[in-house]
């Protein structure tokens, strides 16, 4: 039952959405005046082309259009999509403009309606040995010295392990320690702290070359001496912790040529570090004031030349520097600064950070294990975000049995398997130029989408045509519509503007906004109301199919007045009422000869009674005491001559029809509910007060008084002391019965008592309590033996 009440309300809830989605563009397209904005204001509008279509408005709903066929000329663009280039998925040798395939397709046209969206998929494939560029840049600090040998041993040994993923990898060196300048470095010839030998310090005799910033020690290019040269890298040493990492990023990010980075190849730089760097605004403390302007500076394809000129880049420079071009980052960092390294990486898109142990074995393991990841993880994204445009997507991968899941990645895609991506592109408004939208596939390439909106109808780019019949000579015909010539107006070109000028003649009030109930109902011609059926009246205000809600119960006329919002009923002569059912005769409230009993007022044919009164006739008056509104009047009638006299003006006020003694029979009250009397001057008055017959027709009381008050005094004082006595003497009465009665029943048990023991005889020798122990049983069988 509960699941019954849940999926009724949840429809419900969809067809009120669903309803007033569909209302809302009902009555927004209906206002649209050309065919542009009609078709840019809602996917749902459509435009009416037929010059000869007696239509309340062009602009419509397409179903609208269709259904009731009164246009058959209708401009309604849709949304839609063409698969621009489409390359056959490549395997290693199949290489189109210098690029292996591993999209499909690659690019796509789309037109949409501004409110709508258009939908499109497209499938990776996972290319076999697609082109690796691996570059690792390395922290040549002192403390780095460990990781440096490990590499220089591991070289074949990882490339070997990389061949399993790919036969054509390069693989690439750099190293960095710190800008030249203090208080970076040593600059100094002390005895401890020497410039030219920075590791060395007292007591020891360690030997390194001196400081520098950033050097390309091996290209990518330069791959088959990567051992060679290697080999001759040693350490240096710089003053403070933090080095000069994201100045070493910045070049090998922009320094295409120097590094040797291929245009078609998947870029990997692995950063190798086990302390923080410098960043933004940390070279003002050197001198380097001049913001990083992000471009390559390496002297000779070596070295760094501008890093006493430019601060240190910012994380956020770097990061846009290695988006752009599509390099993927490896951060292979020591325990003590993971965490660090774990934020720097939340700033890319992509890449990976691993944690390398105290003494670099697990070096190899980690650059193949993390690369391996990169080259089997599949995730679309945005290399620039347009306003106005969103971009959804849902991704089926080969791990999940291709079920979709919403902006998903799809992981551990092996070779030649395939992933698609359906994507769903939705447009909020009209763009005024066509925009291209990349959708990159970091590690496998990029989708192009190249989407125009339709926000233009096709006919309001020709020429408007002449057509006197339709116009009325004064304008020209364009999308079915009349554009009107200077000083003149209206569909058809036919009015005056000086006429038209002055839409208020058009509206029921000056603050009205709309003209003739909207343009659903009427349209203003020449300054009145045309309305459109089975709309009427003045302003288009009223409906004849809704006057079936004008119900007038058979006593007036539905009609539409000038002032009226709606169709309103106009009562024949004796009703009244929103809807006429009310009489305004009063024959059927008389009571009495009175509206009412005089009690209420007649409203549409029955008694609406005042406060306390009740009843068909407002006859009764359950709570009502006139006991005290009486007392004058008695006093009056009853008094003395002198009373009389002197309260005159009380007895005026008297609203009574006449006084009746008791004494007189005349008359006997009705209801002994009237019953009243009261105490004044030490004499009690009693009286009845009772209706006056109906022949009378007189709402006003008969007062029936006792004319004889019993005015004797009263010691209040003996009534309580005689009331106790009584009380007293009653207990004692009381008492006294109570004790008679039970000395006559003690009497008469006395009596009995005697009498029995006088009856009573038993032998002296038994006592009158003892029972034999022998018991007879006659036995009549035996008796006739």
């Amino acid at each position: 039952m509960m699941e019954k009440a849940i999926f009724l309300c949840l429809l419900a809830s969809i067809t009120v959405v669903y309803c007033e989605y569909q209302f809302r563009g009902y009555d927004m397209c209906h206002r649209q005046l050309t065919c542009s904005a009609c078709i840019a204001h809602d996917p749902r509008c459509s435009w009416c082309s037929d010059p000869g279509a007696k239509v309340a408005t062009r602009c419509r709903t397409y179903v609208e259009n269709i259904t009731e066929e009164e246009c058959t000329d209708i401009t309604y663009p849709r949304s839609d999509t063409v698969a621009a280039q489409v390359e056959p998925v490549a395997e290693f040798n199949d290489v189109v403009n210098g690029s292996i395939i591993q999209i499909k397709p690659q690019a796509f046209t789309a037109s949409v309606r501004r409110g709508s969206s258009v939908k499109f998929s497209a499938t990776v494939v996972p290319a076999q040995n697609f082109p690796l560029d691996l570059y690792f840049v390395m922290d040549h600090s002192h403390s780095m010295k460990p990781t440096l040998d490990t590499l220089k041993s591991s070289v074949d040994a990882m490339s070997a392990k990389l061949k399993d993923l790919t036969n054509n990898h390069r693989i690439g060196f750099g190293t960095f320690v710190d800008k030249t300048t203090a208080p970076y470095i040593y600059t100094t010839e002390a005895r401890y702290f020497r410039k030219k030998n920075p590791c060395q310090t007292q007591g020891t005799n360690s030997q390194c070359p001196p400081a520098y910033n950033f050097n390309n020690t091996v290209s990518l290019d330069e791959f088959e001496q990567f051992s060679t040269l290697i080999n001759v890298s040693e350490v240096s040493a710089s003053v403070d912790l933090p080095e000069a990492g994201m100045d070493a990023l910045m070049q090998v990010a922009a320094c295409k040529g120097p590094i040797g980075w291929r245009d078609h190849s998947r870029k990997v730089i692995v950063y190798l570090t086990d302390t923080g760097f410098h960043f933004a605004g940390d070279g003002k403390l050197g001198g380097q004031v001049e913001r990083n302007d992000g471009n390559c500076w390496l002297l000779d394809k070596r070295t760094y030349s501008k890093e006493q000129i430019l601060d240190y880049p910012s994380i956020h420079q770097v990061v846009k520097k290695m988006v752009s071009n599509q390099m993927i980052p490896i951060f292979g960092v020591t325990k003590k600064v993971l965490e660090l390294y774990n934020g720097v990486r939340s700033f890319f898109p992509y890449g990976s950070v691993g944690e390398l142990s105290e003494d670099s074995s697990n070096l190899v393991d980690l650059i193949v294990s993390e690369y391996a990841n990169i080259s089997s993880t599949i995730a679309p994204r945005l290399t620039e975000t347009i306003p106005g445009l969103h971009v959804e997507y849902v991704a089926k991968c080969p791990q999940n049995n291709f079920v979709g899941v919403k902006n998903g990645d799809c992981a551990d895609v092996g070779i030649s398997q395939n992933a698609t991506f359906e994507f769903t592109v939705t447009a909020d408004q009209c763009f005024t130029e066509e925009k291209e939208v990349t959708i990159e596939f970091t590690g496998f390439g990029q989708l192009k989408l190249n989407l125009s909106t339709l926000c233009e109808c096709e006919c309001a780019a020709t020429e408007a045509e002449i057509v006197e019949e339709v116009c009325s000579g004064n304008g020209l015909l364009q999308c079915g519509a009349c554009v009107c010539n200077d000083g003149w107006t209206d569909d058809t070109c036919d009015c005056p503007d000086g006429q038209l000028g002055n839409q208020t003649m058009c509206k029921m009030s000056a603050d009205q906004a709309r003209i003739c109930g909207g343009p659903t109902k009427g349209k203003c011609r020449c300054g009145e109301c045309d309305c459109i059926p089975p709309n009427y009246g003045p302003f288009c205000q009223c409906n004849n199919e809704a006057e079936r809600h004008c119900d007038c119960s058979g006593n007036g006329q539905c009609e539409c007045p000038a002032g009226a919002t709606r169709s309103v009923c106009v009562c024949d002569e004796g009703w009244e009422g929103d809807r006429c059912e009310c009489t305004t005769k009063k024959e059927t409230c008389m009571f009495n000869g009175f509206e009412c009993d005089g009690q209420g007022t007649c409203n549409c044919g029955k008694c609406q009674c005042n406060e306390s009164y009740s009843g068909k006739f407002c006859q009764l008056c359950e709570f009502c005491d006139k006991c005290a509104e009486f007392e004058k009047c008695v006093l009056c009638v009853v008094g003395d001559s002198e009373t009389v006299g002197k309260n005159a003006e009380d007895c005026d006020a008297c609203d009574i029809a006449e006084t009746v003694y008791l004494t007189d029979e005349r008359y006997t009250p009705d209801s002994p509910d009237s019953w009243c009397k009261f105490e004044k001057d030490g004499c009690q008055y009693e009286y009845y007060y009772a209706p006056a017959p109906k022949e009378t027709k007189t709402t006003r009381q008969l007062l029936y008084i006792n004319n004889d008050p019993d005015c004797g005094p009263i010691n209040i004082i003996w009534v309580i002391v005689g009331v106790m006595l009584a009380i007293i003497l009653m207990g004692i009465i009381i008492i006294c019965c109570w004790k008679c009665v039970v000395m006559y029943k003690d009497k008469q048990e006395y009596k009995k008592f005697i009498e029995d023991m006088e009856n009573t005889k038993f032998a002296s020798t038994q006592s009158p309590l003892y029972n034999s122990p022998i018991t007879y049983v006659d036995n009549p069988i035996a008796r006739k033996m």
